[in-house]
């Protein structure tokens, strides 16, 4: 239940996010709620990458001169957590919500 909770969440703020963005800009809300979630998605998961190449590198680095094995070096794995599921939703919901509003340009 609390997970439930954190996704539903994630998705509320993440909405209202990005559309105090889009009010800033002067842009429709449905214009920018694709796009943006895919940006913010991209940016929690570059961050985790990020924060996995540098542990690998303080490892290497303790071990290149200390010789003392310090966690060692492993492959980045991706693990969903509510956060990611709710931002993975947000992204379903909001490709669905902009294809439906702009439908008729495609046909």
């Amino acid at each position: 239940m609390k997970k439930g909770y954190m996704v539903l969440m994630t998705i509320v703020v993440e909405a209202l996010l990005l559309w105090a963005v889009s009010r800033i800009l002067g842009w429709n809300f449905i214009d920018i709620v694709f796009l943006g979630g895919i940006l913010i998605f991209g940016i929690k998961w570059l961050f985790s990458l990020y924060i996995h190449q540098e542990n690998n590198e303080f490892n290497a680095h303790i071990k290149g001169y200390t010789g003392q094995k310090a966690g060692g070096v492993g492959p980045f794995e991706f693990h969903m957590t509510a956060i990611d599921a709710g931002l993975l939703l947000f992204i379903l919901g909001s490709f669905l919500i902009t294809f439906g509003a702009y439908f008729s340009y495609f046909i």
